[in-house]
């Protein structure tokens, strides 16, 4: 049996102190986790039986950190490329366009400029159907001013053009959804020395607007630290509220990752070239509805965007921002990963009573980490889930199948279905329209979920298709 822990503040793992041996020494010796040096805390560990969950994931992230330089680059030169493809007509076109004198050059903060993501996707427009199944959705309140709006086409399509540059994402939000751009804003991570956290806001109407969207960038496909903070182990105690990501409180703006009272101040002045992500974002939020009194704030994100966006009302309670909570609308969350313990999940249900509805789909790899495994690892998800297991077919669940990725009687599932997806991918076109027709850049993403199962199901595409074509139960499944 596992010893008992103590009380601990925070829990920190640092995977560049952890060498093979370190990983080794978990897997075959029962020492306790704060005797390793790769470990910091500030209580009492004990010996646990389940440390193959620690030793995996610091060699996720040790792999992760090997690769992070080169994944960098081929990510960078790769969007050069298909960027120089798209903007010259393919390679027919690019051809023709070096003979002539006339090729386009690919720049990054041009408004036709597109990520990897936006490639895999490319659709800009809002869907302009709405469906009969999305009034049995759980989220949707009949005394709303939302009515006209397909809030979960709205919310995704934000969490998904947040990847792009903001030039791109001003562009989509006034020439092509016809609203209002309040503003893009490139946060800064202390602790990462660099602006990693990127958000953007945009309202209906510049008066009396009726819905206000804060959308959260996510993991970016070919930046290894998104990827190691979404698997990371580490937590920080936040008083009632419980444990928290320690990665992710980051992002929004921790100041000390050794106190939350110290790192999350209700106030804090941060240099003008080192915005804050929370403290930023709200601002503009409080400005926003003294504007728009009868607006409602959706807040939304994919993959680490939507982890932020499940954070952000639990910091806003906890700082008694009652006037934003009370015109929020809801949260909803893409393939986000946990965030924290079971006590933020009760915290979230008893006092920030904010709707909060998170989407899944498939075995997307995402929302399966960090892992829950007690008492090692307690993650927990909260609110609902709504989880997409058959051609877009929802079901308002408590978890997902699979919850921890790895579990071997779901493999063959696992594989099974990533070729179902890559097999309607090119059929799709033609079954549900030219909207949901698939590029090569989209069917070649597919194809890695054939090595990588759930790797796939993390893509954008089929959490908007999702939204389009939803089918959802109007009753939660356990």
């Amino acid at each position: 049996m596992a010893s008992t822990d103590g009380p601990k503040d925070y829990m920190i793992y640092r995977p560049e102190k952890a060498g093979v041996i370190d990983i080794l020494s978990l897997l075959f010796r029962r020492k306790k986790l704060s005797s390793y040096r790769f470990v910091e805390t500030n209580g009492e560990t004990g010996v646990h039986d389940d440390p193959w969950v620690i030793a995996l994931t610091l060699l996720i992230q040790k792999t992760l950190k090997t690769i992070s330089v080169p994944m960098k680059w081929t990510g960078y030169y790769l969007e050069l490329l298909i960027n120089l493809l798209a903007l010259n007509g393919g390679i027919i076109g690019l051809l023709w366009h070096i003979l002539t004198f006339s090729l386009v050059i690919p720049k990054r903060d041009s408004a036709e400029f597109r990520s990897f993501i936006g490639h895999i996707d490319g659709r800009v427009d809002l869907y302009n159907k709405k469906s009969t199944e999305m009034n049995y959705f759980q989220l949707m309140d009949p005394e709303s001013s939302l009515d006209d709006f397909n809030v979960l086409d709205l919310s995704m399509m934000a969490a998904k053009i947040v990847y792009e540059n903001a030039a791109y994402i001003e562009k989509a939000v006034t020439k092509h959804w016809k609203m209002q751009f309040v503003g893009f804003y490139n946060c800064w991570n202390k602790f990462l020395n660099d602006h990693t956290t990127q958000a953007f806001i945009c309202c209906d109407k510049a008066e009396d607007a009726s819905v206000i969207v804060l959308a959260f960038r996510g993991t970016e496909p070919f930046n290894a630290n998104d990827w190691s903070t979404d698997v990371d182990l580490s937590w920080l105690f936040t008083g009632k509220m419980g444990n928290i990501h320690l990665g992710f409180l980051k992002a929004l703006g921790l100041q000390n990752e050794l106190s939350f009272l110290l790192g999350f101040p209700k106030e804090f002045t941060a240099p003008a070239d080192k915005p804050l992500a929370y403290y930023t974002v709200r601002k503009v939020l409080k400005s926003l509805i003294k504007q728009h009194p009868n607006a409602k704030i959706i807040v939304t994100g994919h993959s680490l965007g939507g982890a932020l966006a499940a954070i952000f009302p639990a910091l806003l309670s906890y700082h008694n921002q009652s006037d934003i909570l009370n015109a929020m609308y809801g949260v909803m969350t893409y393939g986000q990963p946990r965030v924290g313990d079971t006590l933020l999940a009760t915290y979230m249900t008893a006092f920030v009573r904010v709707k909060f509805h998170r989407m899944v789909y498939r075995y997307d790899i995402v929302p399966r980490v960090p892992f829950d495994v007690p008492p090692i690892a307690m993650f927990k998800h909260f609110g609902t889930c709504i989880y997409y297991n058959d051609w877009y077919k929802g079901q308002a669940v408590i978890d997902s199948a699979n919850p921890n990725y790895f579990d071997p009687l779901y493999m063959i599932s696992m594989y099974f279905w990533a070729w179902v997806d890559l097999l309607r991918a090119l059929i799709i076109g033609v079954t549900e329209g030219k909207d949901f027709r698939e590029g090569y850049i989209s069917i070649l993403y597919r194809m890695a979920g054939l090595v990588v199962p759930g790797l796939a199901s993390h893509s954008p595409r089929d959490y908007v298709n999702s939204g389009r074509l939803a089918k959802i139960a109007n009753k939660i499944m356990v």
